[in-house]
């Protein structure tokens, strides 16, 4: 046992961590402690799964504070990277006595600009916008009680596009710049993903470190399908709008130039045309505009670099040109090209199709020792998937601690018999919405659906709206925000949540407030979507099967996301249907079931059972 596995297990058995209030000593929470610091001494890249109650938080972050090292703490979601920051790191540090610096680093898109503000656009940010602007010390729009206009805030932000960096008059008060130079002097810094990985490509955001760990690490590869290739939207006129707009230039000159600006934003809508859903885009079929609008771009910027008041716009100008070029460049074969809606128009992106090989050359060859945690990163046990689409060729270790509760006795799971195609949608869709009400009629709510896709979601909340759970409350995604709904459901659970995307993940309502859940069928991704498809394709021309080798394990791992919204602590009781036949009736479906928690399967009146005697009577 190398000296910092020493001072770990010191640190969980020599009762330091005892100080921290509601610990309690877990035996898996342990032996994930002592891999992480084996994985610190050893290097390497390092997969490690921690099911719902092992306390991964903990787990990686005592030996990670021991160490002495730098060490770099990425997530995906705003919950847990607040959590880590505002508890869980200042608890661990307390009870170490470690002296160690911290530092909570945000994309710049979440700091106002001093300089857009001081120029002119604060005439309709509001009086509680504009107080908040001239007192606030750190910049950071969170500190709003109530998030701002996102219609004002978009001309107020920091922006890549048009910052002007160390040429910037107001640099020695920028709030960004300032939060960058804490994170660059840090011990322990909290970042997201996105950061991350657009970080580690222009070298400007991520400073140095040793060790990274990646939480919630089975979403790193969509994080970087949106990072490591070059994109081109209308939005990304704006800064350059904005920079001429709000200059002292001549009005006549103003007038000139957003002419041109004009002409150019032609251009890019014709390239990014209107589309319902993402489809194909042809790179050389539009090559021609893609000519123009960066010939448009860099003309611009070369007259006006000099002019005073407009350094912004050309450095915006300049930014545009720049990524229409990396768009015009990039690999055919290497990458996907598509268009997705984006507004009144679409995004174009380009996204490399070995992503793997994209991560382990951008983010692991930075540290010594990289690890990768979640509590879904297995398919029936095997961590074969998640390697190959991180781009792990040889983990140092892969380890599934598991989950301590008993889950056998605390949930009951039924897939009932008789169940509509899993493509007949309607049916579906009336079938989720009548399990998910006779359970909530007998738990008094405590119930959500999780669906695959909107139109099933919009079908649910239709037939719940013609036959509506008498005394409970509908809750539907999209009708008011995600947070609104999870605080409503918090306090007053009687009630039925209906949701898609957002909900299969990050939320977390334990005890009884969330007894039963509904799921109305596996989650594959779609097989229309440009990226998906380019991905199967590529597989297949390998002679490999891109159902077993990705639309299978990618389900799973979403699947087993949605499932771990239902028990979240020893003491819960619950109910999951899940209405897809193919979990009976398919030849995979066998390793579907090994995938998911050891609930204890029964019939559908069993599980109705369930609800009355065991979930009643829950704390």
């Amino acid at each position: 046992m190398g000296f910092l596995s020493s001072a770990t297990r010191d640190a969980f058995e020599g009762g330091a961590l005892e100080r921290i209030a509601g610990y309690r000593k877990r035996p898996r929470q342990l032996e994930m402690a002592e891999a992480v610091a084996e994985a610190i001494e050893i290097g390497g890249v390092h997969i490690l799964e921690a099911g719902t109650g092992v306390g991964k938080s903990l787990a990686y972050l005592v030996p990670s504070i021991a160490s002495g090292r730098r060490v770099i703490v990425s997530t995906a979601t705003r919950t847990l990277q607040d959590q880590l920051f505002e508890k869980d790191i200042p608890a661990v540090r307390t009870a170490l006595g470690a002296e160690v610096s911290t530092a909570l680093l945000k994309g710049r898109n979440n700091y106002v600009c001093l300089r857009k503000w001081l120029a002119g656009r604060s005439g309709a940010c509001g009086q509680a916008l504009d107080e908040w602007i001239s007192k606030t010390s750190t910049g950071d729009v969170s500190e709003l009680e109530k998030e701002p206009d996102p219609e004002v805030w978009i001309h107020l932000r920091s922006d890549m596009f048009d910052c002007l960096a160390q040429s910037c008059p107001h640099r020695s008060s920028c709030h960004f710049q300032r939060a960058r130079a804490e994170a660059r002097k840090a011990d322990l810094l909290v970042l997201n993903h996105h950061l991350l990985l657009s970080g580690v490509c222009t070298g400007e955001l991520v400073p140095d470190a040793e060790v990274l760990v990646a939480d919630e690490a089975h979403r790193l590869e969509d994080a970087a399908a949106e990072c490591l290739g070059p994109s081109l939207s209308t939005q990304m006129l704006l800064p350059l709008y904005d920079g001429i707009a709000f200059s002292d230039a001549d009005p006549l000159r103003k007038g000139d130039l957003l002419e041109r600006v004009r002409l150019i934003q032609d251009a890019v809508e014709r390239a990014c045309a209107p589309v319902t859903d993402a489809v194909r885009w042809d790179p050389d079929g539009n090559d021609s505009l893609l000519e123009e609008i960066f010939h448009g771009c860099s003309a611009l910027e070369s007259e006006i670099t000099n002019e005073e008041g407009l350094e912004a716009a050309a450095a915006a100008a300049a930014a545009v040109a720049s990524a229409v070029s990396a768009v015009r460049t990039a690999s055919r074969g290497e990458n996907c090209f598509f268009a997705e809606p984006a507004g009144r128009s679409s995004r174009i992106r380009v996204v490399p199709l070995d992503l793997g090989g994209a991560i382990r050359n951008a983010v692991y060859s930075r540290f010594e020792t990289t690890i990768l945690t979640s509590a879904t990163l297995a398919v029936a046990g095997s961590f074969a998937y998640t390697a190959s689409r991180l781009g792990v060729d040889e983990p140092g270790s892969a380890f599934d601690f598991g989950s301590p509760f008993d889950y056998s006795n605390q949930a009951v799971i039924t897939v009932p018999e008789d169940l509509p195609e899993p493509d007949d949608h309607e049916a579906l869709s009336e079938a989720a919405w009548t399990w998910a009400s006779r359970l909530a009629v007998i738990l008094g709510g405590r119930t959500m659906a999780l669906f695959t896709s909107n139109r099933n979601l919009a079908l649910a909340a239709e037939a719940a709206r013609r036959e509506p759970a008498r005394g409970i409350r509908l809750l539907v995604q999209g009708e008011t925000t995600r947070s609104r709904i999870l605080a409503g459901f918090r306090e007053d659970p009687c009630g039925i949540i209906l949701g898609t995307a957002s909900f299969w993940e990050g939320v977390d309502l334990p005890g009884s407030i969330l007894q039963a859940l509904v799921i109305d069928r596996l989650p594959f991704a779609s097989p229309g979507h440009p990226l998906v498809s380019a991905r199967m394709r590529r597989i297949e021309e390998r002679g490999g099967s891109s159902f077993r080798e990705l639309a299978l394990p990618g389900a799973v791992i979403r699947l087993r996301q949605g499932v771990g919204r239902l028990i979240r602590s020893d003491s819960d009781r619950g109910v999951l249907v899940i209405l897809d036949r193919r979990i009976r009736t398919s030849s995979y479906g066998s390793l579907i079931a090994r995938s998911l928690p050891a609930f204890r399967p029964v019939g559908e009146e069993e599980a109705l059972e369930f609800a009355r005697r065991e979930c009643q009577e829950a704390p």
